[in-house]
């Protein structure tokens, strides 16, 4: 009689490496959501109660992906695989991390930015969160249809690219005005910081499709 016992904890591993995912989706809608929040109206007191909600949100990934890996190792399930999983955990999570501190630093620092330049700023926030998104799509192919992933990373390099330019369009505007040489700073290290997220998911996205050709061998 087949043992359907691994079978079954393997089909759990999945699915709360699914949730995990999951996670990080959701706290890239609320990152989202923040930012065109704030771009509309300023800042407020919301920016504090989003960003406990994506602590929270980091808070049960993060009991997600530590309880994954405990049971990859304990319960020695997908051996051939397992080193692959685990990096690609610590790339989603990377990922995640980034939102939280941009979240943060948002909530912190609250800067102003002009409405000739709340366009940009919108673009080059939905790009990178495009980005994000299609890591994720991977990250979930990787599990169901491994030869699916490469279709996400190509999406991922594009976006990035799109952020890139939306970033040096908007930051020529910034720096041809008249605005003080301070502020021009910290608006282009806005930029940046939003665009840094999408260059992170774009690196993981070349890592994530190493992983996918491995496990289609």
């Amino acid at each position: 009689m087949v043992d359907i016992l691994p079978f079954r904890r393997t089909a759990r591993l999945i699915s709360e490496t699914d949730e995990f995912i999951d996670k990080v989706s959701e706290a890239a809608m609320v990152c989202e959501r923040t930012f065109l929040t704030y771009l509309e109206d300023g800042p407020g007191d919301y920016l504090e109660e989003r960003l406990e909600e994506i602590m929270d949100i980091e808070a049960r990934a993060d009991e997600l992906r530590r309880n994954v890996s405990k049971v990859m190792f304990t319960e020695m399930l997908m051996p051939d695989t397992r080193g692959d999983v685990l990096s690609l955990g610590a790339e989603v999570d990377a990922s995640l991390d980034d939102l939280v501190h941009l979240l943060a630093n948002l909530a912190l620092e609250r800067p102003e930015i002009p409405p000739e330049y709340t366009d940009g700023f919108r673009r080059v926030t939905s790009e990178v969160m495009q980005a994000v998104d299609s890591m994720l799509r991977g990250a979930r192919a990787y599990f169901k249809e491994p030869n699916a992933v490469r279709d996400h990373i190509h999406k991922i390099n594009f976006q990035e690219k799109e952020a890139t330019q939306i970033v040096l369009r908007t930051g020529r505007k910034i720096f041809d005005s008249e605005l003080p040489l301070e502020r021009k700073r910290q608006l282009r290290d806005w930029l940046r910081a939003i665009r840094t997220v999408a260059s992170r998911a774009n690196d993981s996205g070349d890592r994530l499709a190493i992983f996918a050709v491995k496990r289609s061998l």
